[in-house]
């Protein structure tokens, strides 16, 4: 009896695909902090999420939390359902003072205390921006503007602080920060 032939992996053709999706949106000519801007920019949120392992994982709800009140976060609110590794995403535009639920937290550049947010966050919250030096300033993902393109500055240091796994192949992609 032969043995069945190896069956590809099933994320390798949605991995290649969100990778592409990510260089292609790096890469996007952005106009003016204009609609366009917002859009790439809650499309980065929503991929950036599924390269990203929480510990303990488990079959629960991937609750985004948005702080801010500007164009990402109004985009964000419309992701409500979608599928992030088989887990359905539930976002909260209005978490209050406790971020303790939250697996991820969107902090709109309108929030100007960012600082204060970062600290009140114990581990496990995987932490967006578009604020100025947002991953510099102890943050985990934020967003640049370089050349009239949005790319990605990640703070690996920042990640391990919150127990969190970044894929490699997004870190690949994104400019690293400490």
């Amino acid at each position: 009896m032969t043995a069945p032939a190896p069956r590809p992996h099933r994320l390798l053709p949605s991995l290649g695909g969100l990778l592409a999706l990510l260089l292609v949106l790096a890469h996007a000519p952005v106009h003016a902090a204009g609609e366009l801007e917002a859009k790439i920019k809650a499309a980065y949120v929503f991929h950036v999420l599924k390269f990203v392992e929480w510990p303990g994982a488990a079959a629960e709800p991937l609750r985004l939390c948005v702080t801010g009140t500007d164009a990402v976060a109004q985009l964000l609110a419309e992701l409500n359902g979608k599928q992030i590794k088989d887990r359905p995403l539930r976002v909260d535009l209005a978490p209050g003072a406790d971020l303790s639920g939250c697996h991820a937290l969107f902090i709109g550049r309108s929030e100007r205390r960012w600082q204060d947010t970062l600290a009140r966050l114990r581990g496990g919250v995987l932490t967006v921006s578009d604020a100025d030096g947002f991953a510099a300033g102890g943050g985990i993902v934020g967003f640049l503007s370089e050349n009239g393109r949005i790319k990605l500055d990640i703070n690996p240091e920042a990640a391990r602080q919150a127990n969190l796994k970044i894929s490699a192949k997004l870190l690949e992609l994104a400019r690293t920060v400490q």
